[in-house]
């Protein structure tokens, strides 16, 4: 199963987050995306949502968003979660706005 939504801030990023822990997501199961790298760690942290890892890409594809744009690095990250690329450029203009979008994915998108 798989929820996506859009936060306009923090608040209500938290206010979505709590929708999903309701709707059956756990914490695990919840990844904040932003276009501001340092501003997605810090939602990340304070909200205490799945830090997206290496393990939910792979080495490869970690090591090649190294050296890809902001914008590539994301939608590496939402194909990885199961979001098809008409999805992740939708949600990427989401993000160049300043929004945050909340992707509830359960583990049958995620290889963990």
């Amino acid at each position: 199963m798989k929820h996506i939504q859009v936060a306009e801030n923090q608040e209500e990023a938290v206010c979505v987050i709590r929708s999903f822990l309701k709707k059956g997501f756990t914490s695990k199961e919840i990844y904040l995306l932003a276009y501001d790298k340092e501003w997605a760690q810090h939602l990340t942290e304070a909200t205490h949502t799945k830090k997206y890892r290496m393990a939910e890409q792979g080495i490869f594809e970690a090591a090649v968003n190294m050296l890809l744009s902001r914008e590539d690095e994301l939608l590496s990250k939402m194909a990885s979660l199961g979001l098809s690329n008409r999805e992740a450029n939708r949600y990427i203009e989401e993000m160049r706005q300043g929004h945050v979008v909340v992707v509830g994915a359960q583990s049958q998108f995620i290889p963990y």
